[in-house]
């Protein structure tokens, strides 16, 4: 899929969370309340909208472009983990269903670096393969 799918400005996505993002989010927030308030968060991305900064009231932004991954700035109310960063990216096996799917998390103030980049991206394909 080339292009993406944001004909209309009312549109809402369909939102999907894979396996290794629900495994990230047991390992990084091992509270279940702090999970539960991050799982409150994530419909918002329902109304993502790629030309606008901020989802409802959540700063996202794309860390690889075109359709590559993209990042979804969660704050929490942890000691531990104040900020969550969600990588999600857009892929949609049925043109007439617009989804996005949740890839992963790490805390915000990690770095993003190589590795990282390979893990998601890794995920994103193995996503795109099996999705389709």
């Amino acid at each position: 899929m080339n292009e993406s799918i944001t004909e209309s400005e009312d549109l809402e996505w369909r939102l999907r969370i894979s396996r290794p993002a629900f495994q990230d989010f047991q390992r990084l927030l091992p509270r279940y309340s702090v999970r539960s308030e991050l799982n409150r968060q994530l419909p918002k991305l329902r109304w993502w909208n790629p030309d606008e900064p901020l989802v409802i009231d959540l700063q996202w932004k794309w860390l690889e472009q075109p359709n590559g991954l993209a990042e979804l700035l969660v704050q929490l109310d942890d000691g531990f983990v104040g900020t969550v960063r969600v990588l999600f990216c857009e892929h949609s096996p049925n043109p007439s269903v617009p989804t996005l799917w949740i890839l992963g998390g790490m805390r915000a103030d990690e770095a993003f670096d190589s590795p990282q980049h390979t893990i998601y991206s890794g995920r994103r394909a193995i996503l795109r393969e099996r999705a389709d």
